[in-house]
């Protein structure tokens, strides 16, 4: 099964890229075979995304929506997954210092990925390093841009 996972910057734009963004993502699963989707759900653009996957369990109901953790939940009962996603993992295999704790995870993500749907707005932080380090892995990556 392919799979893609979403970066983008937590104050990403507006919804006003809804369009594309659903559009590129219905080119993934009917023209790659695309069926897995990971978002960190930390902003704006995760949250549009991961939106998006869900709605389209309606057309497509073998997608999965995870949500990747970066930090262990501190209680594993009453932590509720947000109804959008399917189901969480968290991927470090050893302990990480909390400020290290995304950009790993965002590597282990871009490991288990044959595509990224990117939403930069600025040449620095979390999102824009973990797109660097896709591209560096060869793996496509759709940009949707938006105006800052």
């Amino acid at each position: 099964m392919k799979a893609c996972a979403f970066f983008g910057h937590r104050n990403w734009g507006s919804e006003e890229r809804k369009e594309e963004i659903k559009n590129s993502i219905i080119n993934l699963i009917e023209n790659y075979g695309v069926a897995q989707f990971y978002s960190g759900g930390r902003g704006n653009f995760d949250n549009l995304c991961s939106q998006i996957v869900c709605e389209l369990k309606n057309e497509y109901p073998h997608l999965k929506n995870t949500l990747v953790l970066s930090y262990i939940p501190r209680e594993r009962e009453g932590v509720p997954l947000p109804k959008k996603y399917d189901d969480s993992v968290y991927l470090l295999e050893k302990w990480t210092p909390k400020r290290y704790a995304i950009i790993k995870t965002n590597e282990e993500i871009v490991k288990r990925v044959d595509f990224v749907v990117a939403g930069i707005v600025y040449k620095w932080g979390g999102a824009y390093r973990a797109c660097e380090y896709a591209m560096k892995k060869g793996k496509r990556i759709i940009w949707i841009k938006t105006e800052r």
